[in-house]
């Protein structure tokens, strides 16, 4: 059943065999369930809530024990009809498996805590976008102690998101423990003033992680967590993007810090120009997954800058960013971007898991690696490339950077080898710019490379500029056409299609 705009002239009795009720656009409404539908509702296992700006609670709490008439009976206070008194416990929604709530701003809280009891079933539970809710669950007004401690069960509970709730304070502030044992799925997006989820106490034993704008978070000390209020004040705990990245270390200990991300994902936003500032490097000891789609990002990772002697930073220290569990890297349309990670004299970025980068659609982007990244990418197997068409170079030489071990060897006529141990597919697709993997003098080895294919590489001239040992590859795609390449390497291949004119 879905009820729109007025609903005052509905009787509550045509509700009492409806599973499923979804209630839009009702701004007449004051609470959803009134007091005399109590009875009527034993069935409902669904219940949106979408849009009714006029609501303060959704189960109806003012006059529970005073709806009595004159002669004794209960009135429902629309036709005079009898109902089930209203007392505090009440089992209210006894069946409620899911419920929705969105775009409630005049809404406060949901349930009251003496209404838990008839919530054994509820297997979902939804709440984004009340600009006013404060907490889920209400304590009752004057009417525990502290010696009245409880413990809540839900048993069947699986899933908890919580969206965009900016006066969250908490799931709960009273003094009772919560027990979830089918919890497995917890959101928390947007909700910056959120210190507590309950202060009493959470037993959650299958949730393995925490989702928050942010990403995926590996719990250490489950939903069991208070933050100071000096430290809140100071720092959000979800910060806008504008300023994402602004932890303290006060922050460390609670779900959603960076300290714990071990997935990193945000998609369609436009505002925040870099996801992980130079300030979070050293957080990020188990990340291990970014994804990034369809964002105005300039950089992913920002570089550390030279600092003033005022500071206390040595400027010519050099701090190496070592992301030990990152695996996988995935970037898409991502319009803006020009550095992944941006090394410089004081900034170099180690990846020594690092499996797998794609990246498609990042049109600015001009390069992938830096050379002093290359002796750190120990476990790189799968590299993608496409639609970047200011790509000049796949690695380039740090600018900036100087090795003087490098330039007494340079000096002495050798040449240092590049080896990519375990890269095994290497596929670089309609890149404009693109003239080369590799335009320095340094030789290049990729002795496990079996799949290579370069499509619409107009500007290409040369793979590498020095040698190329390439033993496991047999055969290589260029535009469709494959060539046998085994006693040949790939920069012959190229030279001979540019000799005959043939177009990549």
């Amino acid at each position: 059943m879905t009820l729109f705009s007025q609903v005052g002239g509905v009787s509550w009795t045509l509700c009492q065999y409806s599973r499923e009720i979804t209630i839009v656009s009702c701004n007449a409404l004051s609470s959803v369930i009134p007091c005399y539908a109590v009875g009527q509702m034993q069935k409902l296992q669904v219940l949106n809530i979408i849009d009714c700006d006029g609501m303060k609670e959704v189960f109806e709490t003012q006059g529970m024990n005073n709806n009595t008439n004159s002669n004794g009976g209960y009135e429902d206070g629309n036709d005079g009809t009898l109902a089930i008194p209203r007392v505090n416990n009440v089992i209210m929604l006894p069946n409620l498996k899911i419920l929705e709530i969105m775009n409630c701003n005049l809404l406060e809280h949901i349930f009251k805590f003496s209404t838990l009891e008839s919530l054994k079933h509820l297997e979902e539970l939804t709440i984004r976008f009340c600009y006013k809710m404060k907490v889920i669950v209400q304590d009752d007004d004057g009417e525990k102690t502290t010696s009245s401690f409880k413990v809540v069960v839900f048993p069947h509970l699986k899933s908890i998101t919580l969206e965009d709730l900016p006066e969250l304070m908490g799931f709960f502030l009273g003094i009772d423990e919560f027990q979830w044992p089918s919890l497995d799925k917890v959101m928390i997006k947007y909700c910056p003033k959120m210190m507590v989820f309950a202060p009493g106490g959470s037993t959650a034993p299958q949730l393995k992680y925490i989702h928050t704008q942010l990403g995926k978070h590996s719990l250490e000390c489950g939903l069991n967590f208070h933050v100071k209020t000096i430290a809140h004040h100071q720092t959000p705990l979800f910060p806008g993007l504008d300023s994402i990245g602004s932890f303290l270390a006060t922050s460390e200990g609670i779900p959603w810090s960076f300290h714990n991300l071990i997935e990193a994902y945000m998609a369609y936003n436009q505002d925040v120009e870099k996801i992980f500032t130079s300030n979070e490097f050293l957080q990020l000891k188990k990340l291990e997954n970014i994804h990034v789609s369809w964002c105005f990002l300039v950089e992913v990772f920002e570089a550390f800058e030279a600092q003033t002697n005022s500071s206390g930073v040595d400027e010519s220290q050099t701090t190496i960013v070592k992301l030990p569990n990152l695996i996988q890297v995935e970037l898409t349309e991502l319009t803006y971007l020009r550095y992944i990670w941006k090394s410089n004299r004081w900034t170099i970025f180690e990846f020594p898991n690092l499996t797998r980068v794609s990246i498609e659609g990042c049109n600015m982007l001009e390069h992938v690696f830096t050379s002093s990244m290359v002796s750190s990418l120990l476990q790189l197997q799968d590299l993608y490339i496409s639609r970047c068409d200011y790509i000049e170079e796949v690695i380039v030489k740090d600018e900036n950077v100087v090795v003087q071990a490098q330039e007494e060897e340079e000096s002495y006529g050798k040449v240092n080898d590049i080896v990519l141990h375990h890269l095994k597919s290497l596929e670089l697709d309609s890149l404009r710019g693109l003239k080369g993997f590799w335009l320095g003098k340094e030789n290049f080895s990729f002795p496990l490379l079996d799949t290579l294919i370069i499509k619409h590489c107009q500007a290409i001239t040369t793979f590498t500029m020095g040698n190329l040992a390439t033993p496991q590859l047999k055969e290589i795609e260029i535009d469709f056409d494959s060539y046998y390449v085994v006693g040949e390497d790939i920069n012959s291949i190229i030279k001979s299609k540019l000799e005959v004119g043939k177009p990549f």
